[in-house]
Order: C-alpha cells, then structure tokens, then sequence
C-alpha cells in the first residue's frame, strides 16, 4: 500500500468515527496504519497538507463557524459603559466553545479559533458536563449555544488549563480535567437577551446569568444590552460588537523616568500627535523608551519641558501613557506648538486640547494607497480607478462607496475588496506601508508577534533578520497610525494553524548556476524563510533554482525527477520573498 492509499484509507475511518460515531476496525489496528503513515512520512521528509497526522477528528483542519465570534472591548471604567447596557455577567475566565445542535440532536462543538474558524472537539462532548445531547426547541432546524468552559479542579491557571483540555485527544483524559460548560448566549436568534438565557436554562444549560455563575474564576464583567433590536441596530466592527463590553480592573503599573525628546506626527485626519523619547524603563518585565504624551492640551497643562523628571504608567498591558511630572528640569525647553510646527515644518491650530494641522491638502496619503493596493493585490483598482472614485486612503476602500462609477469593473473591484478581508495578517501587515516592513520582514515579525494589538512588542522582541532603525520605523508609524488599522475589516492576528501547532517539515530546495551573491548567502536567507537547503537534488525537493545554467547535472535530475525549476534572474523578487 502506497501512501497515498495509506492515508485515505485512515481518512476513511476517521470519517466513519467522527463523523457517524461508528468504529470500522480495532482500535489496535487503526494505531498500526497511523503509525505506518508517521514513519512514511519521517521517512519522506514531508506530508501532504490534509495528512490524517495534522489533524484530530473526521474533518482536516478547522471548521467554518455558523456564526462569527466576536470578542469584547475591554473598558477601565465604570463610566464608559453606556446606559442602554443594562444586563451584567461575569467575564468567565475559562475557554470558549461553540455547540452546534441540528434538529434538537447535539452535532458539533467547535473551539472559538479565531472567531472564523475553530477546531472540531465534537469527540469530547460526551464527557462535558453541564452539556445536554438533546435540546426541545420545535421550529428551529439548528441552535449554535456560545459558552464558556471552565474546571471544577483547583489549578494555578484555570484558562490555559481548560484550553489544554480543549486540545486533547483522548476523551478520557479530558473527563479528568472535570470541564463544565457554561452557556452566555444563543447565537443568530432574534430574541431579546435574557428570554433567550430562560431559554437555554429550561433546555438544560447553565449560564452565566445565574447567581451562582459569580461563583466561577473571572476576569472582569459583561455588560450588555437585553434588546434584540438594539443589537440589531448598533451591530458591529471588524472585532467587536457595540452592543456589549467587558469592564476589567485596571492593572496599572508605574515608573518614573526622564523626558528626552518629543516627536510630533501628523495623522490622517490632520491630528498632530506628540510622543516622548525618555530613559530607558522597565514596566511588566519590559524595558520601554516611548511613551505617549497624549495631546498638546496635556502638555500645557502640565507645564512639560524636556529634561523633566515624569511619572509613567502602563495600564492593560498596552502603551505607556504620561500621567504626571514629578520634577521639572532647572534648564528644560518647554514644549509647545510652534515646537510641534518645527518638527513637522507645518503650520498647525489648536482645537480644544488637541493640535492640527491648518492645511489638509498638505497631507499625501496617497504613496500609502498605492502601497497597500499593489501589497495586498486588489486587481482592476489602478490610479484612474482610485482617482474617479476619490479614494485617498485605505481606509475608504471599506468604506460605503458607489463602485457602479466604474462601470462594468465596479463589482469586481468590490469582489476583490471583500477578498482581502481572508488574507493572512502577514501580508496585510506588509501593505501597511511601514518603512523597512516588506514580505520578507513582516513574515519574520508575525512569527514573534502574530497579533498587531502587540506590534508595540517589536522594542523589547529579539527577531533575528529586524534592525535598531526597522524597529525605530515601526514604533513611530505606529504611533500615528495605529488607531485606523484597529478599524479595518482585516485578519488583524495570525491564526494559528495546526501546521505551526505540530510543526510542518521545511521545504527542501537545491541552488545551482552563476548568482549575483554567493550560494551560501543565498541559502542564508532561504533559511531565514523557512526553507531547507540542499546541496544535491533528490526526489522530496520542493524546487531547484538556477542561475541560467541548464545543462549542469543537477538540472537534468531535476527535469526526470518532475522537480519544479526557477530561473533565478527572471524570478529574483519571488525567490527572495520566498514566494515561488
């Protein structure tokens, strides 16, 4: 038996197991031909992408939720949460889970994910608790239960303990773990909120809007809105709903340090925003050197002059904020606008606390336009396209606009707006038009920080490939920019995938002809992409590049082994991306 045979063959049981909960061999003989498929494939030195080894369950990879998971804003205080939230919960400290019901039978339960997509545990709902099988709701072909999972154990970390459940494979296992589900909403009813959670809570659940919900570990409290229609009217952004938010303790951490310098930076609506150069200091194990100073209205008030002794704060783990000077310097020079004009060689207006700039016109965003549409790869969009339309920004491409005005290419421009909001978080990262942040630089960062709410993390993260000056470059673009990337409908965060879970082989590949830098140093930042040199082409390359030479030997293996070939001079960018 080939491999390819081997492994639909165990895909074959896998569905009948999973899938219909009938077992169709042993256990034991099952172990040995997914043991046989492990050793083929050790033995190759690769597998193929929907390997029966990558993955638990019937189905390869993650599931399509019935319905997006949002996650909440997190608020510090009481007074950000609107009247019209007038239900509470307990923030849960545990994991999340969706479970799928289809005709009052239980059929899936599905891991959050990345609020897209989840994995399938449907294996180890039997042991659950808290978790009927069977709901009677007549006229409702399918129910998706949203809820969190938390443990009756006593452990140091209940959500990284519930999680590490979540990702077993034997159920028994996971029975030890003692996981209960709690149920804090019915997703994609049309139900006021609390008539819903009555609903549930006659169907068999627990929720969370029971007394005795307080009791379980927590992180903070929900507060909502009970009106359907409300939600229905306020709706969402790209990561959370408006309708509901998470009210946390502040955990504030202080230090004081000196003020050295400030920057000034013009953001896109012509908002002048001033950030601190201090000393180097430590906050949450973190050694900073940036620090927001919020507005010029801040600065006026507090007197503030370089050379000041000051009090900084990192609340939430986020950005180092100015709260206060302890000790103004004897021979400081204090900050003010036209300080801000000679740094941006713009003339500037105050409005209220805030600096802008007298003349918009001045500002040019379209260099960064052009970037991100050309990056990420919007066909059909080119610059009599982005002119007829009057679009001047990312920002305006996921805005409402009229794409009729482009005739006949209107809606497949609009396709393909819509397409960018699935790709990966390293390209929309490289689109962004951050100085030194290219294909290559912005795989190595999102290997590190595959989040962009921790992009700040790039001053204290050793990547090994980003210098002092791409590090400089990020911090400061984040500082002006930051706010309008949070808003776009884009993969923000790199899903974690079971390839990188498990570990994928590095695909192998062989260099051969004349190069305008060294074999070495070409292997060299082959490898920093993930890539395997080798020196002699065997049957599991992935390719050989060449520069030019196709009579040598290696190119004539390549050629009877099927191996594909790139030309190294006509294919430089994509071989140096990694992109071939």
């Amino acid at each position: 038996m080939n491999y390819k045979e081997l492994k639909q063959l165990i895909q074959k049981h896998n569905k009948s197991y999973y899938d219909n909960s009938a077992s169709t061999i042993p256990d034991s003989e099952y172990d040995q031909l997914y043991d046989k498929l492990e050793a083929i494939e050790k033995a190759q030195g690769w597998r193929d992408h929907d390997s029966p080894t990558k993955h638990v369950g019937g189905a390869p990879g993650k599931v399509t939720h019935p319905h997006k998971l949002y996650s909440l804003r997190k608020v510090y205080d009481i007074e950000e949460v609107d009247s019209f939230m007038t239900v509470k919960a307990p923030k849960i400290d545990g994991a999340n889970l969706s479970l799928i019901y289809r005709r009052g039978k239980l059929k899936m339960a599905l891991t959050r994910g990345n609020g897209e997509q989840g994995e399938d545990v449907t294996h180890l709902v039997e042991f659950l608790k808290n978790t009927p099988s069977r709901i009677e709701m007549s006229g409702y072909l399918e129910i998706v239960v949203n809820g969190e999972c938390v443990t009756g154990n006593d452990v140091e970390n209940y959500r990284n303990y519930v999680s590490g459940a979540l990702g077993l494979k034997d159920p028994l296992e996971f029975d030890k773990r003692n996981i209960k589900f709690i149920a804090h909403d019915w997703l994609g009813t049309n139900i006021n909120y609390t008539n819903r959670m009555k609903i549930l809570k006659n169907a068999g659940f627990e929720t969370v809007l029971e007394d005795h919900a307080w009791e379980y570990p927590q992180d903070g409290i929900v507060y909502r809105t009970d009106s359907w229609e409300k939600e229905q009217q306020l709706g969402w952004t790209s990561k959370y709903p408006k309708f509901a938010i998470a009210l946390k303790e502040r955990e504030v951490n202080t230090a004081v340090t000196t003020l050295q310098e400030v920057i000034w930076t013009v953001g896109r609506t012509g908002t002048v925003n001033p950030t601190g150069i201090i000393d180097p200091v430590v906050l949450d194990d973190a050694t900073l050197s940036r620090v927001t100073l919020h507005n010029l209205g801040i600065i006026e008030e507090h007197n503030l002059g370089l050379g000041d002794l000051i009090k900084i704060e990192r609340a939430g783990g986020v950005i180092p904020k100015f709260i206060g000077v302890v000790e103004h310097s004897e021979h400081g020079i204090k900050i003010t606008q036209n300080h801000a004009e000679e740094t941006i060689g713009m003339e500037t207006k105050k409005d209220g606390p805030r600096l802008l700039v007298s003349d918009k016109s001045n500002i040019n965003t379209s260099k960064v336009l052009e970037h991100f549409i050309k990056t990420i790869d919007i066909k059909g969009l080119g610059p009599a396209s982005v002119k007829k339309m009057g679009l001047t920004h990312p920002v305006d491409l996921f805005e409402d606009q009229n794409w009729a005005k482009l005739g006949a290419n209107g809606a497949k421009v609009e396709a393909e707006i819509e397409r960018t909001k699935t790709k990966p978080y390293s390209l929309v990262l490289a689109s962004l038009g951050i100085a030194g942040v290219g294909k290559r630089a912005s795989d190595l960062i999102v290997k590190h920080i595959p989040a962009f709410r921790n992009l700040r993390d790039i001053e204290v993260t050793q990547i090994k490939g980003i210098g002092p000056s791409t590090i400089e470059s990020i911090l400061s673009w984040l500082d002006e920019n930051e706010d309008w990337v949070c808003n776009l409908p884009l993969q923000l965060e790199q899903n974690a995938t079971v390839d990188e879970v498990i570990g994928t082989p590095s695909k192998k590949v062989c260099i051969t002809g004349k190069l305008d830098m060294t074999r070495n140093q070409l292997a060299d930042e082959l490898e920093k992409l993930g890539f395997k040199v080798s020196s002699s082409v065997t049957k599991d390359c992935y390719a050989l590049i060449t520069g030019g030479d196709n009579t040598s030997s290696k190119f004539k293996k390549a050629e009877t082994l099927g191996i594909t070939v790139v030309d190294y001079w006509s294919s430089k960018k994509d071989v140096l991306s990694g992109d071939f």
